[in-house]
């Protein structure tokens, strides 16, 4: 039953969202929430990064997102200040006192805080805190996140400890997250874990456009008719790993390799070194076609036949694996990314080929695309995933969770 099924005879409650600026996943969840008829839902942006074309560090393009991340839900900003100015202190503290004046006016029963950092988020939320507000946190908390030594862990571990107590509930993003929560202290009674979703309702329009023509694509970009293609969708950059993914290729026998055709969707500063890789080990077999916007996504998704994902560093979860899946795509990937512990690995239902890898081995790694390989010896049949995280499930969450927090 959906959000708007609620009946309207209970008071309206009020809902308060804090987050730093448009993220197009987060779209359906804010729109769901104010198809609410019992809630009141207001979204603070810190920033408007993503509405217009700015640079971004990692992929070094411009681009503003083309979905209308901001589009069914009342919101405000607090600044248009380019989204690094949030992590300075001296520029988050007055950014901060005008979000928190922003949130007391409108009187929230409740203010779901998405993350706690960069700057701007930690002392908006201290500020709320300090002032009684009841306050809900949707965070991608994760013990495998980040490497550090054992001092640095300790430290860590009792600064979030006492970070955590100032919520009233908690939604981690998945398994992972949730034992990261449970490990420090966050009762059972305040977690409600929800699988992190893209919006699912937009890909399933991209696959009814995209995979029909799955074919003629292939054919446009040269894709051998037999081919298995590999599809990279992230950033180019060091914690993704691209060089585990050239390492995997080099071990794999000529034959086998003569099989694979690699497809790269985006962009970063190891581009170059990955490309000239890439083209030695696969000649005339790769395609590198840079960044490309949400509506453009879904045609090299339907082209693909396995997602490779090697990510070593700062994955938590990792929307690509829903993104793929959702199309149909095996997914390769390392151990590393959460979602591959909820989407990917034993009992999850994925199409065959799929294959979890632990994190930095390349020769594991060869070995799952050989495995891939040798399953599909006439080629590679999508076969999307139905079970898959919803927006409105961590919508639902949240609004139950409120309900009870405003009886009690």
């Amino acid at each position: 039953m959906g959000l708007s099924a609620v009946s309207d005879s209970r008071p309206r409650r009020r809902l308060a969202v804090l987050i730093t600026h448009p993220i197009q996943y987060f779209r359906p969840v804010f729109a769901e929430l104010a198809a609410d008829p019992s809630l009141d839902l207001l979204v603070v942006f810190g920033c408007d990064h993503g509405l217009r074309a700015r640079v971004d560090p990692d992929f070094g393009v411009a681009f503003a997102w083309d979905c209308a991340p901001t589009e069914g839900f009342e919101h405000v900003f607090v600044s248009q200040r380019p989204l690094s100015d949030l992590s300075r202190w001296p520029v988050a503290l007055p950014l901060a006192w005008a979000a928190w004046r922003r949130l007391r006016a409108f009187r929230p029963d409740a203010v779901l805080v998405f993350a706690y950092t960069p700057a701007w988020i930690t002392l908006t939320t201290l500020m709320l805190s300090s002032s009684g507000q009841t306050l809900l946190l949707r965070a991608d908390g994760s013990d495998r996140a980040f490497p550090g030594g054992r001092f640095k862990r300790l430290l860590k571990d009792g600064m979030l400890r006492l970070w955590y107590r100032q919520f009233a509930h908690v939604f981690p993003i998945g398994s992972d997250s949730n034992a990261h929560f449970r490990r420090l202290g966050v009762p059972h009674n305040a977690r409600t874990p929800v699988r992190y979703a893209v919006d699912v309702d937009f890909f399933a329009e991209q696959v009814r456009s995209w995979c029909p023509q799955r074919d003629q694509l292939r054919r446009e970009q040269g894709i051998p008719e037999r081919a298995l293609v590999l599809l990279w969708s992230a950033k180019i950059t060091a914690v993704k790993h691209p060089t585990l993914l050239l390492e995997a290729l080099d071990q794999l026998p000529l034959p086998l390799r003569s099989r694979l055709f690699l497809l790269v969707v985006g962009d970063g500063p190891l581009r170059s070194a990955f490309e000239s890789g890439a083209q030695q080990l696969l000649p005339g077999r790769c395609r590198f076609v840079g960044f490309r916007n949400q509506g453009e996504l879904g045609a090299y998704y339907a082209m693909a036949d396995a997602l490779v994902f090697p990510s070593r560093q700062g994955e938590t979860w990792g929307l690509v694996v829903n993104e793929a899946l959702q199309f149909g795509c095996a997914v390769i990937a390392s151990d590393h990314p959460g979602s591959v512990c909820d989407l990917v690995a034993p009992p999850a239902a994925t199409p065959r080929g799929s294959a979890v890898f632990p994190s930095n081995d390349a020769v594991a790694f060869a070995q799952a695309l050989a495995r891939f390989a040798g399953l599909h010896p006439a080629g590679f049949t999508p076969a999307p995933v139905e079970d898959l995280p919803h927006p409105r499930d961590l919508a639902q969450a949240v609004s139950g969770v409120l309900q009870a927090l405003v009886r009690a």
